[in-house]
């Protein structure tokens, strides 16, 4: 029972987080092969959760926004309308980029899929890269395959890299 739950723990760490998952295996004292196979379970299946999950949401909100707009009581959409004026005018008048928010915007504009799909697994998270994905490159085929690969890669370089550095000092 108690590999069952260190497994599951690195998985979905990996899911989320995937570079850091490395060594949170490692710390749990897992091996080479354990630690692989645990990340990459949890960075592809995660990947895809993610990425169908967005790809679900932005069309059903999409779908169903007039009806819930409809149902909603007058006193709500007044507020709602309030609140949406308020929102526009703070983002005319307010500059709201973080460090982050640039970064993604840059890497997207200067390297566009194969930029996200390199620093997703690394620099950004799984859920974001999967966001990005389904907001930006949905129309590719391409997109998944090359994701899945970058994730799978990535996870050897990480097993390798920190598997040097940590396995032989725990």
């Amino acid at each position: 029972m108690g590999y069952l739950l260190k497994y599951l723990n690195v998985i979905v760490i990996a899911s989320i987080k995937f570079f850091w998952a490395t060594p949170y295996a490692f710390l749990f004292r897992l091996n080479l092969v354990e630690t692989f196979v645990m990340i990459q379970l949890g960075g592809l299946l995660g990947f895809l959760f993610f990425y169908y999950f967005f790809s679900f949401l932005l069309i059903e909100i999409k779908r169903i926004w007039p009806l819930i707009y409809y149902i909603t009581p007058r006193i709500f959409k007044v507020r709602f309308e309030q609140w949406l004026d308020g929102r526009r005018y703070r983002r005319l008048t307010a500059n709201k980029f973080t460090r982050m928010n640039k970064m993604i915007v840059g890497i997207r504009h200067k390297y566009g899929m194969l930029g996200i799909v390199l620093l997703t697994p690394i620099l950004l998270s799984i859920p974001i890269g999967a966001l990005l994905g389904t907001k930006y490159f949905h129309h590719r085929r391409s997109f998944i395959p090359w994701m899945l690969l970058s994730i799978f890669v990535w996870g050897i370089v990480s097993v390798l890299l920190f598997g040097t550095l940590l396995h032989h000092r725990i």
